[in-house]
């Protein structure tokens, strides 16, 4: 009888390469990868350059791997991988965000763009923030989370004077983000790489319109334009480093011309997460993938 039935490392740093090397010295237990990388891929091979034939070893050594979008499966097959791939997606609490989001039905003067965030380069906050140039004085940008970036995010907005309308709440619990989610008009991330992107699925089972870029694992589930018709669509995507791009977007979203549109959009996104993102899914889907 065997000690162990499977070994399982999540993500291809440090902790892959451990299960890598684990599989070599007891190559009858399964290895299961996971990968959740977020950060552009390009610089992670940089910054492991050191360890880089072990880090192959990471995908070739694999026997199932589990990947939370089709973009980090196709990285997967790109670094070795010859083993099947499992796209199981991060989930949400699904029920945890039933309340309705109904600000952009009033008629508020006040318009919030709101962005849960790590502030890190990544995550193009630098962009959102130039956005509000494009934009009318009564639109207001609410930062949550903290980050390397905050003190040169701080800065930009004096730069800009853009004080009055920038708010940063740094860290805000997990439990607290659905209220200010429910107060908010529109969420957005301008990401430059996202391994998937958990907090636009909070703000679409919100029911919040959401922007996105169209990059990494964002355009598995938010979908505009050509990649979906108008009974498809989950929401907008904006241009990469381009700040007038996220501003034409919210235009689009606070006229009142485009009202329905945005009102089937923003329950077509609803549907999605709860359809395919809800974590019971998502844990029986785990589950078969460990437990055959």
């Amino acid at each position: 009888m065997r000690p162990y039935d499977v070994v399982w490392a999540i993500m291809a740093n440090q902790a892959g390469v451990a299960g890598a090397l684990f599989k070599k010295h007891f190559k009858a237990v399964p290895f299961l990868l996971t990968l959740q990388e977020g950060d552009d891929l390009n610089s992670l091979a940089y910054r492991l350059r050191l360890l880089v034939p072990k880090f192959f070893r990471v995908f070739k050594r694999a026997d199932q791997i589990q990947v939370i979008s089709n973009y980090l499966g196709q990285w997967a097959r790109a670094m070795g991988a010859k083993c099947p791939i499992a796209v199981i997606p991060n989930g949400v609490d699904v029920g945890k965000f039933e309340a309705r989001n109904s600000k952009h039905e009033t008629n508020s003067k006040s318009k919030i763009i709101i962005t849960t965030s790590r502030l890190v380069k990544k995550n193009g906050v630098d962009t959102l923030i130039e956005s509000l140039k494009f934009l009318p004085e009564n639109v207001r940008l609410q930062i949550l989370g903290d980050g390397e970036e905050r003190e040169s995010l701080r800065l930009k907005v004096e730069s800009l004077k853009l004080g009055e309308r920038v708010e940063f709440l740094g860290h805000v619990p997990p439990n607290q983000v659905l209220e200010y989610l429910n107060k908010a008009d529109i969420f957005i991330r301008p990401s430059r790489s996202e391994g998937l992107g958990n907090s636009f699925l909070e703000a679409m089972a919100a029911g919040l319109p959401t922007i996105g870029t169209p990059v990494g694992g964002i355009p598995d589930f938010l979908k505009e334009g050509e990649t979906g018709s108008p009974r498809q669509q989950t929401g907008w995507l904006c241009e990469v480093d381009n700040p007038k791009s996220i501003a034409d977007k919210v235009q689009y979203i606070l006229d009142p011309a485009n009202v329905d549109l945005v009102v089937r959009v923003k329950e077509q996104a609803k549907r999605l997460v709860e359809e395919k993102y809800d974590w019971d899914t998502i844990a029986d889907r785990m589950g078969k993938l460990l437990i055959p």
